[in-house]
């Protein structure tokens, strides 16, 4: 048998990566903790633990770094609103629109959301 355990995160602002996880999409703060030497935190949205270690700005990624993720989904009432209130208070921009169902919205260290209205079949 196989179960889900985390998804584990790289960025290069440990403070403003966890302010964005925990303020801009509501996940609970677990703890602080090191990941091979490095900093990092443990946040956990709706059960599922996020595992984000820090990697320097003038670092090369880790091998296999940023390979594999194309996005994470999450769902809200309002996609637009939320992907607004993304970008005004964690810099993040809209990637893509296909429908008022749902939009696609990138972080500033790369990662990409699929955010998806509450109910909507997609």
């Amino acid at each position: 048998m196989v179960t889900f355990d985390h998804v584990h995160l790289f960025c290069t602002d440990l403070n403003a990566m966890v302010d964005f996880w925990t303020k801009g999409l509501g996940a609970e703060f677990v703890k602080s903790r090191q990941f091979g030497g490095a900093d990092g935190a443990v946040v956990s949205l709706a059960g599922t633990p996020i595992f984000i270690k820090v990697i320097p700005a003038d670092s090369p990624a880790p091998v296999g770094a940023a390979r594999g993720l194309n996005h994470l989904g999450i769902r809200v009432e309002d996609p637009d609103a939320f992907a607004e209130k993304l970008a005004a208070e964690f810099g993040c921009r809209m990637v893509n629109r296909p429908n008022d169902n749902f939009c696609f919205v990138a972080h500033p260290d790369g990662l990409v959301f699929e955010v998806m209205r509450a109910g909507a079949e997609i």
